[in-house]
């Protein structure tokens, strides 16, 4: 007797979709995220649509759960330690993976996160007579900074024809992603369809306002990946910029994990800046939203060497009603702007200018809390959400089967 044919084949990133998997089951969010998961999205829209489902990530710790007719594991990349090209072999690797067990399973539908293969061998997924929807969490490049020069308009070229012969849908995070994917790939706006995250209201109720405007320090946070590429070493340079600029006084807590940290508290030290600069780690949910609380301002310095996606961050602070200072090439800077300052990408003594003319400036500051608060309900209105535009996807002709493979690979 053959296998029947699975309905999804859901494709995603380094996250524990196992551990997501356990969460969404028993009815409490996965609690090292601060968003509704994207998987947990998956899970509720499969199960509101009775479809079976394989889901795969990426995750560093091999795990495998089997439940009726879903399946949800985390397979490793294989780690191959060689210069230069070690993490592309790796990538690609896995991708191949994947593409042996989409010929076994033969889905219905891929739901590809953009970054887990490339995209040569993503219209290899075709073949197995599967319909493609894309998901890009991030931006093709860093907003505002397109690439150039002959190698990236090849590129773009191949992008464009793989798009349109072989994706028959896109879901994107933010509207600079939608523009993006609309400059490469030339589809219609209809099939591209924007999200926005979703978050818990239950996570963001009862917040109290900042603390005294006039209470001093002037608490300046930064939380996500410590990474050069995200601004962290900026945040150093901002640091002595106030400290030379103004009389007043400014503190900086940073909150996250990454390759950079000890990078970071050597340089800290060797600047002097340890009564200024406090790095806290990796907090759990409860200890995070303290330093949210306990904080005037949240800073978002990432660098253009960065395909921000939307800034989860950004949306986290405004929950909390703190305002934001970050730059362009951050696209949640685009959605939310009435309660964020801009900053020139890049450059330091922008962000310096920013904080302290906010710093003195009580009457600007309030507004900016008041726009935050102002933008909750929107914030936490689901109706925009990555499960909406699931259901709308489902809802189209790329879900129907009317996307028919491109010739020669029906």
């Amino acid at each position: 007797m053959s296998r029947r044919r699975s309905d999804v084949l859901y494709c995603e990133g380094p996250g524990d979709i196992v551990s997501s998997y356990k969460s969404w089951k028993e009815g409490i969010n996965h609690l090292s995220e601060t968003s509704v998961t994207f998987s947990g999205q998956v899970f509720e829209f499969c199960r509101s649509e009775n479809l079976s489902l394989y889901a795969v990530s990426s995750f560093a710790r091999a795990d495998r759960l089997v439940d009726k007719q879903w399946t949800v594991v985390n397979l490793p990349r294989w780690p191959i330690n060689i210069p230069k090209i070690g993490y592309d072999l790796s990538v690609t690797i896995h991708s191949v993976r994947l593409l042996l067990l989409a010929f076994r399973i033969r889905p219905k539908v891929i739901l590809m996160s953009i970054g887990v293969t490339g995209f040569a061998i993503l219209s290899l997924f075709r073949l197995t007579g599967a319909n493609i929807v894309v998901i890009a969490h991030n931006t093709l490049w860093p907003e505002g900074f397109p690439p150039s020069g002959m190698v990236a308009t090849v590129r773009r070229q191949a992008q464009r024809f793989l798009w349109r012969q072989c994706v028959a849908s896109t879901i994107v995070v933010s509207p600079a992603a939608q523009r993006q994917i609309q400059t490469v790939s030339g589809v219609p706006s209809e099939s591209i369809h924007v999200f926005r995250p979703t978050f818990p209201a239950a996570s963001f109720a009862d917040v109290p306002a900042p603390k005294q405007f006039s209470s001093r320090p002037f608490r300046i946070m930064f939380a996500g990946r410590i990474e050069e590429d995200k601004g962290v070493f900026d945040l150093l340079s901002i640091a002595e910029g106030l400290k030379a600029a103004s009389n007043r006084a400014f503190q900086f807590s940073v909150c996250g994990d990454g390759s950079a940290v000890g990078s970071l508290r050597q340089q800290i030290e060797a600047r002097g800046l340890q009564e200024v600069v406090k790095i806290y780690g990796r907090l759990n949910r409860p200890e995070l939203v303290a330093r949210y609380l306990d904080s005037h301002l949240v800073v978002v310095p990432t660098r253009s060497s960065f395909a921000e996606g939307f800034a989860m961050v950004v949306a986290e602070s405004i929950l909390l009603l703190r305002p934001v200072l970050t730059s362009k090439v951050v696209p949640a800077s685009e959605v939310l702007s009435s309660a964020v300052i801009l900053a020139s990408t890049d450059e330091v003594q922008s962000y310096v200018l920013g904080i302290k003319a906010l710093s003195n400036d009580e009457r600007r500051y309030i507004e900016l809390v008041e726009e935050c608060r102002r933008l909750r309900p929107f914030l936490l209105n689901n109706s925009n959400s990555f499960l909406a535009a699931l259901h709308a996807v489902r809802l189209s002709n790329a879900w129907a089967g009317d996307h028919e493979a491109p010739p020669g690979l029906a």
